[in-house]
């Protein structure tokens, strides 16, 4: 065999070795992430859709913090979507300490809830933002500095 076409299957038997690594990591860091009980900020916990609801699929997670503001992004696939978010709101708003931010109109196909609260850190301020359409939903948590207006 020639030494250039034995390099090049190293090279390509490496990059799909590399590849194979890299998707189980993010697998499975992502599925824990996603599928556990609570979402984490810092000091602050709030119990997750899977705690509330049932699990969900997940199709998408992210993390990242840019300018002090720390934001998490987890989307989940649902057929009740609907169902999901009146009990999880429900839930934020009695036992989560969650205030609206935003009116919110789950009738309306795709739309966005918005709610708030305190944070454990002094001056800091826990928003979350879940939009949501027919099958899907995004829950975004952010936590930085600022002041809670009620709804």
């Amino acid at each position: 065999m020639k030494k250039g076409l034995k390099i090049a299957i190293i090279v390509i038997v490496s990059i799909v070795a590399i590849s194979i690594i890299v998707g189980a990591i993010a697998y499975f860091s992502t599925g824990k992430s996603a599928n556990a009980d609570e979402y984490k900020l810092g000091d602050d916990t709030i119990k997750s859709v899977k705690a509330i609801v049932e699990k969900r699929e997940v199709t998408g997670v992210s993390t990242a913090t840019e300018n002090g503001v720390k934001t998490k992004k987890i989307t989940y696939k649902s057929e009740t979507v609907q169902d999901d978010l009146i009990k999880y709101v429900q839930y934020l708003r009695n036992e989560g300490g969650f205030t609206l931010t935003k009116d919110m109109n789950l009738a309306q196909m795709p739309g966005t809830v918005q709610l708030g609260k305190e944070s454990k850190d002094e001056g800091k301020l826990i928003m979350m933002t879940i939009d949501y359409d027919t099958f899907e939903y995004t829950v975004t948590i952010q936590k930085g500095k600022g002041t809670l207006t009620r709804y």
